[in-house]
């Protein structure tokens, strides 16, 4: 039991770390997609958005997942519930 709560500790953190990632990328994409004036290259960066934006989505539902299992400390989960739960900025 240890070794699993240890283990969902673990992919906790690392999914919190991953949304602050993506959140942070998704910031940098918003001001290359402002200053970006060749046609060829904002479509490559709208692909590269829509995939950021399935990825939190992702992450929602394994945080959704997690928050139903049986945790020893389900603050973690519901800090990530938290975190995918809201929207990337415009």
């Amino acid at each position: 039991m240890a070794t699993t709560t240890l283990t969902s500790e673990s992919l906790i953190g690392s999914l919190c770390r991953e949304m602050a990632a993506l959140r942070q990328s998704w910031q940098l994409l918003n001001g290359h997609l402002g200053a970006c004036g060749d046609a060829q290259l904002r479509q490559r960066l709208h692909r590269e958005a829509a995939r950021l934006q399935r990825r939190r989505l992702d992450i929602q539902g394994l945080a959704r997942t997690m928050a139903r299992l049986p945790l020893r400390d389900p603050l973690g989960a519901s800090f990530l519930l938290e975190l995918a739960g809201r929207p990337l900025p415009s």
